[in-house]
């Protein structure tokens, strides 16, 4: 089921944090070797069912598995974000396209680099034409594409396979979950405009 981030919890990773050890006599069993290693018979002919009570649920619910495993999968998932949001700052991006870079963006004149963010190629054109007259040191250009996806309410599966967020985390130098409210962490961006 998914939790309050919207983030999916798999049968398997639910198996990856937990062991069940089952002590039970079955008459006449069959195995695939002489190892007797693997049953072969199926469990509909043991002779009997193993019904598990409602205590035994709420067990092992209260053993504090459900959060461990939750923590897993958010730190699972913070992970990947991480991984596309590299905390390296880069003079020169590779892998995005349309994008016309300014000259300083990513150097040690970044923090008063700008990029202009536009509506589509048509508006890039006019912002490129206007870039002639100021130069391309300090002003980059990207042109979005469609309507943008509101991350405050998306999950994180979302966000990572959006390429548009993911193109603008690239071309600004983004770090996941930092805080960019003081003027040093502004330092490592690739724009500071």
């Amino acid at each position: 089921k998914k939790n309050k981030a919207g983030v999916a919890v798999k049968p398997f990773q639910v198996k990856n944090h937990m062991w069940l050890f089952v002590n039970c006599l079955i008459e006449n069993p069959t195995f695939d070797s002489q190892t007797k290693e693997n049953m072969t018979l199926q469990h509909k002919k043991f002779g009997s069912t193993c019904p598990l009570s409602d205590k035994f649920f709420k067990q092992a619910t209260g053993c504090g598995i459900v959060e461990s495993i939750m923590n897993w999968v958010k730190f699972k998932a913070q992970s990947q974000l991480n991984k596309k949001c590299s905390a390296v700052k880069h003079t020169k991006i590779k892998g995005v396209p349309k994008l016309d870079d300014a000259n300083d963006a990513g150097g040690k004149n970044s923090l008063g680099c700008t990029l202009i963010l536009t509506e589509g190629d048509s508006a890039k054109t006019l912002a490129v034409s206007g870039l002639g007259v100021v130069g391309r040191d300090r002003y980059g250009v990207f042109p979005l594409r469609g309507k943008m996806l509101n991350v405050r309410e998306a999950t994180h599966k979302q966000i990572m396979e959006n390429a548009e967020i993911n193109n603008i985390i690239k071309i600004l130098g983004l770090q996941y979950k930092k805080n960019y409210s003081d003027p040093e962490s502004l330092k490592s961006l690739r724009y500071g405009k």
